[in-house]
C-alpha cells in the first residue's frame, strides 16, 4: 500500500468513524431527522441563500432528491424557498427562526457528547488532542478538505 493510499483510509477512516461516534442514530432521532436532512439542513445554514443547484451539488444528492428533501423540511418550518431576485429560475434556501433552533440544539448535543468523550482523558492529553486537531484541520483547510469559511461556522463557543 502507498503513502498516498494509506492517507486517503486514514482519513476516510476517521471521518468515518468520528461522525458515527459522534453523531449516532440517537442524536438524529431526537430530532426527528435522517442523516440526509441533517446533513442538509446543515449546508444550508453554513450557506444562507444557497441555490438549490448548488446545494445538490454540495450534499451529493440529485435535484430531484434534494427537491423532496427540501419539501420535507420546508413542510417542517425548518428551511424556506424563495426564488432569486435577479433571475427567477433559480431558487434559493433559506433558514427559519425554527430551523435555527433544531440545528442550534443538535450541534450543542454534538459538542456535548464530544466534551462527554475528551473528558475521560487525562488533561495532557486532552491537549495534545487539542494541539493534533487543531494542525489538521489546518492542513485539511491547506489541503481543500475543509472549506474554511465553514469550519466551525455551526458550532459557537
Amino acid at each position: 500500500m502507498t503513502a498516498k493510499t494509506s492517507q486517503s483510509q486514514s482519513l476516510g477512516e476517521m471521518f468515518f468513524n468520528l461522525s458515527q461516534a459522534i453523531t449516532q442514530n440517537r442524536s438524529l432521532e431526537e430530532f426527528n431527522l435522517t442523516r440526509l436532512q441533517a446533513m442538509t439542513l446543515s449546508k444550508v445554514y453554513q450557506h444562507p441563500g444557497v441555490s438549490m443547484s448548488q446545494l445538490a451539488t454540495n450534499t451529493g444528492i440529485s435535484r430531484a432528491q434534494l427537491t423532496r428533501l427540501i419539501t420535507t423540511l420546508e413542510t417542517r418550518q425548518l428551511v424556506q424557498r424563495k426564488h432569486n431576485q435577479t433571475n427567477r429560475r433559480i431558487v434559493n434556501v433559506y433558514g427559519t427562526p425554527k430551523g435555527q433552533t433544531v440545528i442550534a440544539k443538535h450541534m450543542q448535543l454534538i459538542q456535548d457528547r464530544i466534551d462527554a468523550h475528551v473528558q475521560t482523558l487525562p488533561p495532557e492529553e486532552q491537549a495534545a488532542l487539542s494541539t493534533h486537531l487543531h494542525e489538521s484541520m489546518r492542513l485539511m483547510i491547506k489541503a481543500k478538505i475543509i472549506d474554511p469559511d465553514t469550519k466551525m461556522s455551526l458550532f459557537k463557543g
